[in-house]
C-alpha cells in the first residue's frame, strides 16, 4: 500500500462537502481558535522580549550591575586600585570607584530628593551606558568645565535626571545648589545627633533622560568634587561599581569578582550586591508572564483541540461505511488511525499556519499598533510615571515563532489520537450489513 494513501484520503476526507452543518462549523471553530491562540501568544512573547530589551538597555545601563561598598558611614580607601584589580576577575568587564550621597537639588528655592553618583566619568562609562541617554549638554569632561572641580572660578558640573530638571525648572549652565549632610572619612557610624547641611553649588552641565522613576532621582557629579566638599582622603570611596560579564547572571558573577578581590588585596570588610536585589523584580516578573503566556498557549489551544476530538468524532460517524468499505479492500487499522489524524490535524495546522501569518507581523509592529491605538483613543497603555519605560516595546524573535507553530501542531495532531483509535474499530461487516 502506498505509504501517502492514508494521508492523501485523510485530505480527501477533510475537503469533502459531505458534512453536516455542526461538524463543519466545529472544523472551523478549532482552526479559529487555535489560530487566536497562535496570534496572542506571539504578540505576548514579543512584547516580554521588549521589555527584556528595555529593562537590560534602560535600568541596566544606568544601574551597576553589582556593586561592592563598605559599612555604613565608612569609606573604601585605595579605591582605584581595589577597582583595578577587580577587573582582572574574568566576571568583571570593568569597575569603577564611586560615592553615592544623598541629599538635596535646590534652585529657586525649589528642592528635589536626590541619589547622587560621584564618579570618574571616563570610567564610570566603561561601567554604565549612559551617553545614549543624554538629552542635553554633556557627560564627559570637555574644554567648557563639564564635570571638573572648580577651575577658573567656574563651578562643577552636575548631570540631573530630566524630571529633577523639569521640577526645578533648570536648563544647561544654571546654577543649582547640592545640600547634603556634613561628613568625613572620620564620621563614624555610631555618631549620632545632626549635621550640619553642606551646600555646595554646581553647573548643569547635561539632562539624562531614561525613562520612568529613574530621572526623578538620579544626578551625577564628578567624584573630585565630591571629595573635596566631603574632606575625604584623594583615593576614598564609599562603593565601587562594577559590570560582570554575563548581566543576567550577575548574582553568581558579582559575588566570583568579590572573591578575586578580597584574594588579591587586603579590603576588609566589605560587603557585594548585585542588580539583581535592587531591580531583579522587574527581571523575575517578565519571566514569570513569559512563563505564564505559554501556560496560556497551552490552555488555549486545549479549547481549540476539544473542538477538534468533537469535529473528528462527528466527521467519523459520517464516514462509517466509507471506513467499513476501505477495511474491507485490505485497508489496515492502522491507515485508518493515520487517515483520521490527518483529517484532524488539517484544522489545527490551518489554524496554527493563519495564526503564524497574521501573528508575525503584529508582534514586529505592536509598538506602532498600540501608539495608534494610544493616539486614536487618547489614552497611554504604560504611564511613565510608574514604569521605566512609556511605550509598549517588541522585540520578534524567530525562536518564540517556531516553538509556539510547533506545540499548537503538536497538540492538534494530539488532540486526534482518541477518534482515530476508535475509527479503527470499525466492523466492517456490521457496518455494511446495515444492521
Amino acid at each position: 500500500m502506498n505509504k501517502l494513501l492514508p494521508a492523501l484520503i485523510g485530505l480527501r476526507f477533510s475537503s469533502s462537502g459531505k458534512k453536516t452543518m455542526m461538524s463543519g462549523f466545529i472544523s472551523r471553530a478549532s482552526g479559529i481558535g487555535v489560530a487566536i491562540g497562535v496570534i496572542a501568544i506571539l504578540v505576548g512573547l514579543s512584547a516580554m522580549n521588549g521589555f527584556e530589551r528595555e529593562l537590560r538597555y534602560r535600568v541596566l545601563g544606568v544601574i551597576p550591575a553589582a556593586e561592592i561598598y563598605p559599612a555604613e558611614g565608612e569609606y573604601i580607601l585605595n579605591a582605584s586600585i581595589k577597582a583595578a584589580v577587580l577587573e582582572e576577575s574574568p566576571a568583571v568587564e570593568a569597575a569603577a570607584p564611586e560615592i553615592v550621597i544623598n541629599g538635596l537639588v535646590s534652585y529657586n528655592g525649589i528642592y528635589k530628593g536626590v541619589q547622587v553618583r560621584a564618579v570618574n566619568p571616563a570610567r564610570e562609562l566603561r561601567v554604565l551606558r549612559l551617553s545614549p541617554f543624554i538629552k542635553e549638554g554633556s557627560f564627559l569632561e570637555s574644554g567648557n568645565g563639564d564635570f571638573k572641580t572648580e577651575i577658573s572660578g567656574k563651578h562643577s558640573g552636575i548631570v540631573l535626571g530630566s524630571r529633577i530638571a523639569r521640577k526645578l525648572g533648570v536648563n544647561i549652565g544654571d546654577t543649582v545648589d547640592f545640600l547634603t549632610a556634613g561628613q568625613s572619612s572620620e564620621d563614624s557610624r555610631e555618631a549620632s545627633g545632626p549635621k550640619a547641611l553642606n551646600s555646595v553649588p554646581f553647573r548643569v552641565a547635561g539632562i539624562l533622560e531614561i525613562g520612568g522613576q529613574l530621572d526623578a532621582a538620579v544626578a551625577f557629579i564628578n567624584i573630585d568634587a565630591a571629595r573635596k566638599f566631603l574632606n575625604l582622603p584623594e583615593d576614598a570611596a564609599n562603593n565601587i561599581a562594577y559590570r560582570t560579564a554575563n548581566i543576567f547572571e550577575a548574582g553568581t558573577e558579582c559575588l566570583e569578582g568579590a572573591r578575586y578581590l578580597a584574594d588579591r588585596e587586603s579590603a576588609g570588610s566589605l560587603y557585594v550586591r548585585s542588580w539583581m536585589s535592587v531591580q531583579g523584580r522587574l527581571y523575575n516578573d517578565i519571566q514569570m508572564i513569559r512563563s505564564i503566556l505559554y501556560l496560556a498557549l497551552f490552555l488555549v489551544i486545549s479549547v481549540a483541540c476539544f473542538n477538534i476530538v468533537s469535529s473528528l468524532i462527528m466527521a467519523i460517524n459520517d464516514k462509517r461505511s466509507e471506513v467499513a468499505i476501505l477495511l474491507s479492500m485490505g485497508y489496515s487499522r492502522m491507515a485508518v488511525i493515520q487517515t483520521f489524524a490527518v483529517q484532524g490535524a488539517v484544522s489545527g495546522c490551518a489554524g496554527a499556519a493563519i495564526g503564524i501569518v497574521l501573528g508575525i507581523p503584529a508582534a514586529i509592529y505592536l509598538s506602532e499598533i498600540v501608539t495608534g491605538i494610544e493616539t486614536l483613543f487618547g489614552f497611554h497603555v504604560l504611564n511613565q510615571n510608574v514604569y521605566f519605560i512609556g511605550f509598549v516595546p517588541t522585540e520578534f524573535h524567530w525562536s518564540d515563532a517556531a516553538a509556539v507553530a510547533g506545540i499548537a501542531v503538536f497538540m492538534s495532531f494530539a488532540a486526534t489520537v482518541i477518534p482515530a483509535v476508535m475509527a479503527s474499530g470499525i466492523k466492517p461487516a456490521l457496518e455494511l450489513s446495515g444492521k
